[in-house]
């Protein structure tokens, strides 16, 4: 008799280290597979693409909220060209452009019945482009002609031949409505220490917006690190990572853009506390600080001519790189990279402002590659409001849907197994 129970003994301990196992590895699958549900739904997953239906539905997001702006017991169109007029007042020529796209959310019904007539009258350009023209008649004269002037050219609209003039002569730049020097100074000029100086254009990319600076600010900042002057080092690495990359003949527009957005909106003072904590992360993981400070001590004491003065200096910058950390920089940078590339560099300063997490930002790039301009003009309608519009929505595929039907048979098998235990042992005890 004492065989024969302890012999039971032995299988229920074997069943239950056996459902123990089993239920163990179900918990596994079933955390997996709920791991990649959260990546369908979350905003982490966005590459810079984004699917048709999220598009659509946040651009009627978009239209909806352009649709509420509009104050009580004022005409529409009124209001709309008053908004176009000041922010061409302003030179924010990407938040005007952006209200002009979104007239027909914003102006009432008939006004909008003659303006769709007028897009489909049109037969050349973009969807947008049409847009634009057409809304360009229900302005008043005076707005128009102001718009036109500061806006648009013969034959091209945000050319890359205007960004380069823009960049090299310090005049306005008809796509941004601001030159390098404008962006980096409007806003609160109060505790600023360091001046502005026009970017030159030796050490920068052949078109395109930049202010990455050069390697003799590079230098001259550096020695002021070093002897203990207040140096704003994550301007100062950022810059150094964008001269890294031009030096290396591997500079792609699209990251030195996002640097330049980033370095415009710091030295303004126009990034968010708790955002330029995380960026200051992200840098340090790319550009150790601490590690950085040693390399540049060795170096930029030394008496040498100032060409070479200065290649040692960015060689002590490019030792100091983490690959890996750069790499998730890299990450960040692409979003603001996406963000410019719907609207302008402008622009993506204006949504940047906006943002207090790289969640944050990762919103603020589908409602730009969802609405253009109009995301500009309507970021500055409603504040950080704007980033409750992106709507991510989830990656239907064929390996999706199969994996949800895995996660249910998970949890079946999951709660069958503990139902079986718990039973087995209720039997075990009443014999």
């Amino acid at each position: 008799m004492a065989r024969y129970h302890r012999r039971r003994e032995l299988e229920e301990k074997g069943n239950w280290r056996h459902a123990l196992v089993f239920n163990s590895l179900l918990l596994i699958l079933a955390v997996l597979s709920v791991r990649v549900l959260v990546n369908a739904y979350s905003t982490q997953s966005l590459d810079g693409s984004l699917d048709a239906e999220a598009r659509e539905e946040t651009r009627r997001e978009i239209d909806q909220a352009f649709e509420t702006i509009v104050p009580d017991g004022v005409p529409s169109r009124a209001y709309w060209a008053e908004q176009i007029a000041n922010e061409l007042a302003l030179r924010d020529f990407s938040a005007a452009r952006g209200y002009l796209l979104a007239a027909p959310a914003m102006l009432s019904r008939n006004d909008r019945r003659a303006l769709l007539a007028a897009v489909n009258a049109e037969e050349s350009g973009t969807e947008d482009e049409r847009l634009t023209r057409a809304g360009l008649l229900f302005l008043p004269n005076e707005v128009r002609a102001d718009y036109q002037r500061a806006v648009e050219r013969p034959g091209m609209l945000y050319s890359e031949q205007d960004e380069s003039s823009s960049r090299t002569t310090g005049f306005p730049n008809p796509a941004t409505g601001q030159s390098p020097t404008d962006l980096a100074t409007e806003g609160p000029s109060e505790g600023r220490t360091e001046q502005v100086e026009p970017e030159p254009s030796l050490d920068a990319p052949s078109a395109g917006f930049s202010m990455i600076g050069s390697r003799a600010d590079l230098v001259r900042r550096s020695q002021q690190w070093v002897n203990g002057e207040t140096t704003d080092t994550l301007q100062l690495r950022l810059s150094a990572i964008g001269l890294i990359e031009v030096a290396n003949g591997e500079a792609e527009p699209a990251l030195l853009t996002a640097i330049s957005v980033l370095r415009a909106a710091g030295r303004a003072g126009r990034l968010d506390d708790a955002y330029t904590v995380y960026l200051d992360e992200r840098v340090d993981l790319a550009l150790p600080e601490e590690e950085l400070l040693d390399q540049l001590a060795g170096v930029v004491s030394a008496v040498v001519p100032s060409s070479v003065r200065q290649s040692q200096v960015l060689g002590a910058y490019e030792d100091a790189l983490n690959a890996e950390g750069l790499l998730r920089l890299r990450r960040d940078l692409a979003s603001i990279a996406h963000i410019a590339a719907e609207t302008t560099p402008a622009g993506a300063v204006t949504l940047i402002e906006l943002a207090r997490s790289p969640e944050d930002v990762r919103k603020l790039e589908v409602v730009a590659q969802s609405g253009s301009d109009r995301a500009v003009a309507l970021a500055k309608a409603i504040g950080p409001r704007v980033t409750e519009l992106a709507q991510i929505g989830v990656r239907w595929s064929t390996s999706l849907v199969l994996q949800i039907l895995g996660l249910v048979a998970i949890f079946a098998a999951l709660i069958w197994s503990i139902a079986a235990a718990f039973h087995r042992m209720q039997s075990s005890r009443w014999q």
